[in-house]
């Protein structure tokens, strides 16, 4: 299908070219297929706008329509972003602490949930560190998302800090963020945040 499409566009370039080299040649180029340039009439016996303009119309549009179909078609696919880092990484907890969370990517966003919904575009934007409370669990899932379409959002990872004696409950998604539920605006943070 790529192959047909190229060859096609190909043709398409290289008849356009013809058909104007031609009115050039017999009816005073572009100007006369629209109108201007004087009365010079083409080997088909009209005059060369009325056969050569709605060629040189036709074959404009084919070529608009491919060149359109053909940068769609063969644009880089998008390149899928790194998960966020923790640090600390989740774990057990013994005293109050701050987490940060780092992507790589320059003007890349992280935006992230403690409820344990799944994060959207909408949720809390990173931007100071989360402070976590020994005394409760707290569960963060967390994305990273890039203004450009040339990226695609990173998948979600979740982590846990809890105190002692405290189970972490079990998780399992890591799916892209674009796939999950949209689940709207954040809730209020029940641990706050600090610098």
């Amino acid at each position: 299908m790529n192959a047909f499409l190229m060859t096609l566009f190909l043709i398409v370039c290289v008849l356009l070219i013809i058909v104007v080299l031609l009115q050039k040649g017999r009816g005073g180029g572009l100007g006369a297929a629209f109108g201007g340039g004087g009365g010079g009439h083409s080997a088909f016996g009209t005059r060369t706008g009325d056969v050569f303009t709605w060629v040189t119309i036709v074959l404009t549009g084919v070529f608009l329509l491919l060149a359109i179909g053909a940068s769609l078609k063969f644009r880089p696919d998008q390149m899928q972003l790194s998960p966020p880092r923790f640090i600390p990484p989740g774990a057990e907890i013994t005293r109050v602490t701050n987490v940060r969370i780092e992507t790589s990517v320059p003007g890349a966003e992280i935006y992230y949930t403690l409820d344990g919904s799944a994060p959207t575009a909408e949720s809390f934007k990173y931007e100071t560190p989360i402070r976590v409370d020994p005394s409760r669990l707290t569960v963060i899932k967390a994305f990273v998302h890039h203004r450009h379409r040339i990226y695609r959002e990173s998948e979600v990872v979740t982590v846990q800090y809890y105190g002692p004696g405290m189970a972490p409950t079990t998780t399992t998604a890591t799916a892209p963020a674009s796939s999950q539920p949209a689940a709207g605006p954040a809730p209020a943070a029940t641990t706050g945040t600090g610098s």
